[in-house]
């Protein structure tokens, strides 16, 4: 496959950057009829600005909108079957929450649950406050700690963080969010799995499945172009004595568009070791 080498040597060069932002307006160009439509359809919905989109997700408004709130939906009703985070006073975070393509349905789903959402881009957060009511953004660091107590949450999500960190903040975060879950609290992530080996070239493949982390960098850590793909011993291993694996759903393989790892994990209560 000719792409991963392709995108190596441009971050090689450190030409990826301008690569992407090229590559933004031509999507900007290409959905903007179509998001016009979507607007003048639905003209009481806030939109966050372009790139917010493009860097998180797609410049689809429709999209955006709609499958954020079936996202939202699905991960509700996954975690529910393990622990009813409906009822008054569950504490609720979105860490990684970007410009609430997921959150800002959050009310609508859990009117009871007292909601938090979390992003280290400061940019994200401004546009998160002014214009979503009813959950209280905060800003963190790429790296942790965070000002949240300890045993604070009673479930925290976080679609595709993992996926732009480094080996070091793997660690560093995890024992950060082990701290502030509550004992058998639900931590729900997901992660660039077995699916992703189509994405990787020859040599990633092969630190992949010597059960290594892939980590693609030279460029900020927390960015889009920031990346790194996970096999299943790695994520066993990073959430060893911290989190139960309550439950494993591999993403599907699709040589365009592959499905990311969903891992609902449950914080150990006292000496509990993690279920094999």
């Amino acid at each position: 496959m000719i792409k991963p080498y392709i995108a190596g040597l441009l971050r090689r060069l450190g030409l990826l950057a301008w690569m992407e932002n090229a590559r933004f307006f031509l999507y900007r160009i290409g959905y903007r009829n179509t998001n016009k439509k979507f607007l003048s359809e639905h003209p009481g919905i806030e939109m966050p600005p372009d790139f917010f989109l493009y860097e998180t997700y797609l410049l689809n408004y429709e999209y955006y909108f709609k499958d954020g709130c079936e996202t939202a939906r699905e991960v509700v009703d996954l975690v529910k079957k393990h622990l009813n985070i409906s009822q008054p006073g569950s504490r609720c975070l979105d860490w990684g929450c970007g410009p609430a393509r997921i959150t800002r349905h959050w009310p609508d789903l859990l009117p009871e649950a007292e909601l938090h959402a979390a992003d280290y881009n400061e940019k994200y957060i401004h546009w998160c406050r002014s214009k979503i009511k009813g959950i209280r953004f905060e800003q963190v660091n790429i790296a942790p700690p965070t000002l949240y107590p300890a045993a604070f949450f009673d479930f925290v999500m976080g679609l595709s963080v993992f996926t732009h960190l480094s080996a070091l903040n793997h660690y560093t975060w995890m024992d950060e969010l082990h701290r502030f879950i509550k004992p058998g609290g639900i931590l729900f992530i997901t992660t660039q799995g077995n699916a992703y080996q189509c994405k990787l070239s020859a040599g990633e493949k092969i630190r992949f499945r010597e059960a290594k982390l892939v980590v693609r960098d030279r460029v900020k850590e927390g960015n889009r172009l920031f990346s790194a793909f996970h096999p299943r011993p790695f994520i066993e291993s990073l959430v060893k004595d911290k989190f139960e694996i309550v439950e494993c759903i591999p993403g599907r393989e699709n040589q365009k568009l592959p499905e990311q790892d969903t891992w609902i994990l449950r914080r150990l209560v006292g000496k509990d070791r993690v279920v094999e």
